[in-house]
Formats: C-alpha cells, structure tokens, sequence
C-alpha cells in the first residue's frame, strides 16, 4: 500500500514538472494569489467570498471522520487527482486544507501551474486548527439509505415463467432509453459519492448498477443491440444522455445540498419517464421490470428528499406531478417485489 501512495505521489510530481517547464514563469495573465489563513479567519473568508469552493484534500476516511461543511473531497493521493483538478473552473476562488499543510501544500502547486489564480490554504491543516474549526462528520452529516433486498433487482428472476413476445419499435426504444438511464443514475451516484464521501450515494449506485443490468436482460432476451457499448462511468453512447450526465455532475460539485437534489432529480425524471414507458406496453416481462425499477427509485426519491430537507434544503419536483410527489414522500419506504 505504501508503495503504491508513492507511485502516485511521485506520478503527480513528474506532471508537475511538466506543467512548470511547459510554463516556467508564467505569465503577467495568470499569476496565482495565494494566501495562508488561520482556521476562523479562514472559515469566514470562504464563506463571505462569492462562488469560493472548499477543498479537502484529505483521504475519504479523513474526509467521512470529521471535515469542514461544505467541503468538496479530492484526494490528493487518488491517481484521479490530477484530472479533477482540470476539470475545476479556473476563475473560482478555492480554498484548500488538509490535516497538517503537506498535501494541501502540493495540491496548491498542481492548481497554480493549472492556471488557477486566487487560491487560500488553511494554515497548518486542521490538526493545528481544530479548536476554531467546527468540524461535520459523515454519520451526523447524512441519513443513511439502508437498502432493502428489493432494491436489488434480479432481472431474471423477474422474468423467470414468462414468455416472449413481439415487440413494438417503441417498446425497443423504451427499453433502449431505460438501460443508459439506469446507467446515468449509476454513474451520476458513483462519482457525486467519490467527491463527497457520503453514504447514500454509494448505497445508492450499487442498487442502480441492478436496474441497469436488469434492462440489459431484457435486451439481451429480445436480441436489441445494447448501447452501452462502453460500461466506462460517465460514458454514454446517447449525447443527450452524456450531456445530461455532464450538467449534474457539475451541479453536484457546487456543495453537499445541490448533489442531493441532484439524486432528487435524477429519480424524479426516472419515475416520469417509466410512467410514459409503462404506458406503451402490455408486455408482463416488461412491465414487471418496470414496476420494479420504479419502486427503487420511488425509495430513493424518499431518501434523498429526507437528506435535503435535514440539511435546511427543500426540493420541488421538475418532472412529476406535485400530487404524485406528495402521495411518494409521505409513505413509506417500499419493500418486497411488485
């Protein structure tokens, strides 16, 4: 494992050099601001400074044991590190700790030669701060989604005794549509999951990756080629989807509130789209699976909403009607086959 931490430390030096020599002085329109601030001053100065972005470079077990709220985690010692620094927006300004200054240190090194320009670091990391800072951990952060077997869905358990039939052109393309949606809840909860380090989203994306895979059976069944052709999280072979799975991600990295609603959002459009599928068909094996996936994600639509809501947030829905919202977060959480 040690040696492992070091390949990747070491990896990301040797890009960091490339990036210095690639620009070994910069340049008058991309010089970096960078200042050291103590734990409440550094604290107030990020939450006074429009569109500021927090960063915790700390592992996701550091992360989930206690951080500051509103934190995005990017581990610095993960071999995605790099990349997701490339992808943040260079006129923001970010604000960067770490337990002791180290990895925040070099992180900061990384995103200067990234060509970000106002960047503040807590000084000496949390470890020499925590009495000034009020630290959230995972556990009180969150309400867990405790999965129920169901959730689980077994796609030929489902369609186990039933038979084949013709299908419609439209069925197809239902079937189509529904195997890269599942995919994009898949993905979308996967990486919301990595930056935030919370629960829910994991719990969550393992149960989409059966909803996917329970489509795939009945593609498979009825020899409809499958469009995931690359099973790569966050690649789609339909651009609306890729577009769709772009934007969310996007809006989830804003803070811990806005990727909750986006898990509320991506269920809401969910439960509307099976709605309008169900409707096309009479097909038992279809329907079963669609009825099943629907109550997955009628159980997720509950959690989210019930995170949000614990963070002083509230969501509205954007696809479903405020009745068929309504009658689903004020029951129960659904469990058993349907």
């Amino acid at each position: 494992m040690k040696n492992k931490k070091l390949f990747i430390v070491l990896g990301i030096l040797v890009v960091v050099f490339a990036l210095f020599m690639s620009n070994p002085f910069g340049s008058d329109s991309n010089k970096s601001t960078y200042t050291q601030l103590s734990g409440s001053e550094f604290t107030e100065t990020y939450q006074s400074t429009p569109d500021a972005v927090l960063i915790d470079v700390r592992t996701p077990e550091e992360f989930n044991g206690g951080h500051i709220e509103g934190a995005l985690n990017i581990d610095f010692q993960n071999q995605s590190f790099l990349s997701e620094i490339q992808k943040l927006d260079l006129n923001k300004p970010y604000f960067v700790y770490c337990r002791s200054g180290n990895r925040s240190g070099q992180a900061i090194s990384i995103m200067q030669n990234a060509g970000i320009t106002t960047i503040y670091e807590l000084d000496g990391g949390i470890s020499s701060q925590g009495d000034s800072l009020d630290l959230v951990t995972t556990s009180n952060a969150e309400f867990d989604y405790a999965i129920d077997s169901s959730d689980y869905v077994n796609g030929q358990e489902l369609i186990s005794g039933i038979e084949k039939s013709e299908l419609s052109d439209v069925e197809k393309v239902g079937l189509i549509q529904m195997r890269e949606e599942e995919k994009l809840a898949r993905d979308v909860y996967a990486r919301l999951g990595e930056l935030w380090g919370t629960q829910i989203f994991s719990n969550i994306a393992k149960s989409e990756q059966t909803h996917t895979d329970a489509v795939k059976v009945l593609l498979d069944r009825y020899g409809i080629t499958d469009p995931v052709m690359n099973n790569t999280a966050g690649v789609f072979t339909s651009t609306t989807m890729q577009e769709l799975y772009d934007n969310l991600v996007d809006k989830g990295k804003t803070s811990l509130l806005d990727a909750l609603i986006v898990g509320a959002t991506v269920e809401d459009l969910d439960i509307k789209d099976l709605n309008i599928l169900k409707a096309e068909t009479i097909k038992e094996d279809i329907l079963v699976t669609y009825n099943n996936l629907q109550r997955g994600s009628r159980n997720h639509l509950r959690a989210f909403v019930k995170n949000i809501e614990a963070k002083g947030g509230s969501y509205s829905p954007q696809f479903i009607s405020e009745s068929e919202y309504q009658s689903i977060i004020s029951s129960e959480q659904e469990k058993g086959k349907q």
